[in-house]
C-alpha cells in the first residue's frame, strides 16, 4: 500500500519545556471516518499516547484526518491506504479499529496475527460465529503469549459514564440490597450519515440492536452481574430513513425503535426502550435499577438535536 506523511513539515504545537512521560504509547488508528476521528482527537489530548500512523482505504476519510493532524501541527504521522500496512509497523505499540461492523472480522484476524495491543469499537463483529472466532483467536494468543499477551477490548465506555459508574459502584456496594429490575431507556437522534450510508443497513452493521444497544446489554450484565437466560423483544422501523433513496444506494433497513426485555439467571429482570427519532430529550439515556431496599437512577445528558445529512 502507499505511505504518505502529513506535510509541509511543521512545527509541534505541544510545549517544548513539558517534560514528556516515562513511557509513551505509539498509538495507530485504523479507520478515520466519524468514529475513528473521535478516537484521533481524543488521542491528541492524552500526554502518554502518540499518534503515529493511520490507515483508511477511503481517501476522503484520509483527507480529513491528514487536516486535523495538520492543525496540530503532526508532520510525521504515517498514513495508509491499508489496515495490514499499518499493521506491519514496528513503530505501532497498539491500535484502535474503528471500521465499518462488517469488516471487523477480517481486521481483527490481522490484528491478532501483529500481536499488537488493540481497542476494537463495538460491536465486536456483526456475527456470532465471527465473534467467537475472532475470541477463540484472542485467548490462544493470550495461552501461547503469558503474562506477555497483548490487551484485547472491545470499546464499552457507557460503563464509564460519571452517573451510571456511580450507579454500578453503589449497587455492587450493596447499597439498595438484591437486585430485581433494571430500566435503560435511549431517546436520541438517528443515526448519522456515514461513508456509503453502511450503517443503515441490517447486513452490514449486525442491526441496530447490535450496532447501537450492545452498550446497554453490556451494561445489563454489567449491573445484575448475571447471565441472560431468556430474552423477548419488539420493534420496528416507523420513522427514520423510510423513504427510498433516490441515489440508487439500497434502501435502509434498520429499526428506529425497539423493546427488549431480558430475564436473567438471578432471577432479576431488565428492558430496554429504544426511540431513535426523539432528538433534544432531557436526558438521552435513563438508567433506573430497583433492589431489595431501594432505588438507584442515573441520567445521561441530551447531545441535542441532530442533522441527519439525508
Amino acid at each position: 500500500g502507499n505511505r504518505k506523511t502529513v506535510g509541509p513539515e511543521r512545527r509541534s504545537t505541544a510545549d517544548p519545556g513539558r517534560r514528556m512521560p516515562a513511557q509513551m504509547l505509539r498509538l495507530g488508528i485504523i479507520g478515520t471516518g466519524c468514529i475513528g476521528m473521535e478516537h484521533v482527537r481524543n488521542a491528541l489530548l492524552l500526554p502518554n499516547v502518540r499518534l503515529v500512523a493511520i490507515a483508511d482505504p477511503h481517501e476522503p476519510s484520509r483527507q480529513t484526518a491528514l487536516a486535523t493532524l495538520g492543525e496540530h501541527g503532526l508532520a510525521d504521522v504515517a498514513v495508509f491506504d491499508h489496515d495490514l500496512d499499518l499493521l506491519r509497523q514496528p513503530g505501532v505499540d497498539a491500535v484502535v479499529v474503528c471500521t465499518p461492523n462488517d469488516t471487523h472480522h477480517a481486521v481483527m484476524r490481522k490484528v491478532l496475527a501483529s500481536g499488537k495491543h488493540c481497542l476494537v469499537e463495538k460491536p465486536l463483529c456483526t456475527l456470532i460465529s465471527h465473534s467467537a472466532e475472532t475470541v477463540a483467536l484472542a485467548a490462544k494468543r493470550s495461552i501461547e503469549a503469558g503474562a506477555a499477551a497483548p490487551l484485547l477490548w472491545c470499546g464499552m465506555e457507557y460503563r464509564y459514564i460519571p452517573a451510571i459508574a456511580r450507579l454500578i459502584r453503589e449497587a455492587d456496594e450493596g447499597m439498595i440490597g438484591d437486585l430485581c429490575m433494571l430500566s435503560i431507556r435511549e431517546h436520541r437522534f438517528p443515526f448519522l450519515k456515514k461513508v456509503g450510508n453502511w450503517n443503515r443497513q441490517n447486513e452490514r452493521t449486525g442491526g441496530t440492536l447490535v450496532e447501537k444497544c450492545v452498550h446497554f446489554f453490556d451494561l445489563m450484565r454489567r449491573i445484575l452481574r448475571s447471565e441472560p437466560t431468556r430474552i423477548f423483544a419488539s420493534g420496528g422501523q416507523s420513522v427514520n430513513h423510510v423513504e427510498m433513496p433516490i441515489d440508487g444506494s439500497p434502501s435502509a433497513d434498520i429499526l428506529d425503535s425497539a423493546y427488549v426485555l431480558v430475564e436473567f439467571a438471578s432471577g432479576a429482570r431488565a428492558m430496554l426502550e429504544l426511540c431513535m427519532f426523539a432528538e433534544a430529550s432531557k436526558h438521552q439515556e435513563e438508567v433506573s435499577l430497583v433492589g431489595t431496599r431501594g432505588k438507584l437512577e442515573a441520567f445521561a445528558p441530551t447531545h441535542g438535536a441532530k442533522t441527519d445529512n439525508k
